[in-house]
Order: C-alpha cells, then structure tokens, then sequence
C-alpha cells in the first residue's frame, strides 16, 4: 500500500531550522555524496546493546510520519509530539494516518492488536493527555491555519475548540493541576515573511489567554513555576532547550550546540531529567539522523540514548518515569514509522 503523507503547518526545526512558515536558514556545510544505505529492517546497533527495545504498534497501525528532510546536511524535523502516554500508564495515544487522514487512536500499552480510534477528523497534528486522563488536547489544521482542541479521552464526539485565530496554534500540554493549557502560537510577520513562536496559556476556567515567552514544545514542572520548551538560535537556526521561571520571569538556557540541533523536551515526573529529541551529527558510514536523549534540568548528563541510524523522535515518559516511548524507523524494511519504548535507569 502506497501511504501519502500530508504536510502541515508547524514548528520545525533543524538541526534546528524553523522551515517553510519559519526561518530561513544558510549554512556552510561539507555534503558528502557518497550514499549511505539505511537498514531498516535492524531493531538494534551495537551501541544500543544491553537495551531491550518493545514494540508496542503493528503494520497495520500506519503511524503518522512526521516530517523530517535532510538537506545537504542540515536534517529538518518537526517539534510536535506525536504520541503521549495516559495517566495510569495504560494506554498510549497517537496520531494514526489512514485513508488520507490522520487521526488519533489509542492502544493498549499491555499488548494486542486492539486499536480504538478516537477523532474522525482530516489533518490532526499531535496529542497529548490531561493529567486525570479524562481529556486529550490536539492541534488540527483547517485550510491555513492550526487550533488547538479538546476532545473526551474516552467517549463521545463533541469537540471543544479551545483556539480559533488565523495563526497557527499547536503543541498543547496540561498543566498539572489540570487548570491551564499550554501551547505553541506561531504569529506570521510580513516585515521578515516569517513565523515567530511563542507560548501561550488558555485557563480552560474562564478561557483567559496569557503569552509567556518566546518558544516552542512546552512542558511543565510539577509545581507548575517553570516551563521548558525548544526555541531556534536567530544567528545559527539550531534548536536549543530553555526554561523560563514563571513567578519571576528569568529566561535559561539550558542547551545550545554549535552543530546540533534539539527540540521538544519533556520533563520527566521526578522533575530532575528533560527527554528530549536531538541530532546526531553524519559519518562516513551513517547519515546525519534523529536520536532520543536526556539531559537534567540544570543543563548536566546528555545522555544519548538511542543510535539507529534511522530516526528515533517525539519521546514521551510513562507515568512512573521507568519507561520511554518514543516513535522510530526501526524494525521496519520500509522505514516506516512504529511505537517503541525502552526501560528508563534513573541516574
């Protein structure tokens, strides 16, 4: 079966690049030519011995792809989350594609071919749970523009549009008290013919609008003072990882890399690691490609975690902080995308 994959607006970086609705960015870069075969079909490399890797997604899942292109070396990706892990750990969501529309489903983290699909909608982006497991938040693209959503998790049909701007409005997460939603604005300049992101919260109480920051792919500590989120270097385009103190306002930067790029972090429920997604830089034997890492809040440990030369991106913690699940071209001759999680070893 031949799958055609749609592409949406949001933010994308590069190694870190904001693309197409984003900034433009040149580099001086070596291209080598020489092709580089990808095997698929390998589940594991040698530097991921000692890791077992659980599929939890089957052929018959179609997994949204998302978009990812390398350019002579600078490789491009998206920053949404494609898949998001409920409450009780039972169940993950993620953004299926069938019949020419991606929706969300939902399977069983504990096994089985049992799918539920849950939108019947045509162009949603990325999913995320509410903290008591009752909600799922989405953005969905209608012709030029992208609103942020909110549907039962479990039941039902009736949506809850909870952004409506010609802007593009993405990437929503709970805060932990479940009050507020955060999510990712992108606001179209003429002046630069460029999007700049920001985020923004919608307090879902009396549907008041905040902007904080500069911004893209938040999540939330625990106790709710601090946001972390992606945000594109103006001078190189690379993604880097910050933080902003939400009593005080104190903006961090967390990681920044002269090659690499990084994006959609997510703060794990001891509120000590972000999981993150990043680049790892070409060889003479592999590609420039997509790997899951960490790196603790303070900015120490980068961890990579994954090296399959293809891409492995939009991680997510289980509830208990024991697991991560991720997205990946592993396992599959076609390089199609499935739903993998590995065991966590808190440091």
């Amino acid at each position: 079966m031949k799958i055609i994959q749609i592409t949406v607006l949001t933010a994308i970086v590069s190694s870190c690049a904001v693309r197409e609705n984003l900034y433009e960015v040149e580099r001086k870069v070596q291209y080598v030519k020489k092709e580089r075969v990808i095997d698929y079909r390998d589940l594991t490399v040698p530097e991921e011995s000692g890791t077992q890797f659980i599929q939890f997604s089957t052929e018959r899942d179609f997994i949204n792809n998302p978009y990812v292109e390398n350019k002579k070396g600078i490789i491009y990706w998206e920053a949404d989350s494609k898949i998001d892990i409920s409450p009780d750990g039972n169940n993950v969501a993620y953004v299926g594609f069938s019949n020419g529309k991606s929706n969300i489903y939902i399977k069983s983290t504990k096994g089985g071919k049992a799918t539920i699909q849950r939108t019947f909608k045509e162009r949603i982006n990325n999913v995320s749970y509410s903290i008591d497991g009752k909600y799922l938040a989405y953005a969905e693209k209608l012709d030029n523009d992208m609103n942020v959503n909110q549907i039962d998790a479990n039941q039902g049909a009736a949506v809850q549009q909870i952004t409506n701007t010609t802007q593009i409005e993405t990437s929503p997460i709970y805060s932990p008290d479940n009050k507020n939603i955060y999510y990712t604005k992108g606001e179209y300049s003429t002046a630069t013919d460029s999007y700049r992101y920001y985020i923004w919260s919608f307090e879902r109480g009396t549907s008041i609008l905040s902007q904080f920051c500069e911004g893209f792919s938040p999540t939330i500590s625990s106790d709710s003072k601090t946001l972390y989120f992606g945000r594109n270097n103006k001078q190189t385009g690379l993604g880097e990882i910050w933080s902003v103190n939400l009593l005080s306002g104190q903006e961090t930067q967390i990681l920044a890399d002269i090659e690499k790029g990084f994006s959609t972090p997510k703060i794990s429920p001891d509120g000590k690691t972000l999981l993150i997604t990043g680049s790892t830089l070409a060889t003479s034997k592999r590609v420039e490609n997509l790997d899951v890492y960490t790196i603790k809040t303070d900015g120490t440990k980068l961890t990579q975690l994954t090296f399959h030369p293809g891409h492995d991106l939009s991680p997510v913690w289980s509830p208990d902080g024991n697991q991560i699940f991720f997205i990946s071209q592993r396992g599959n001759e076609k390089g199609n995308y499935g739903i993998w999680s590995i065991n966590y070893n808190k440091q």
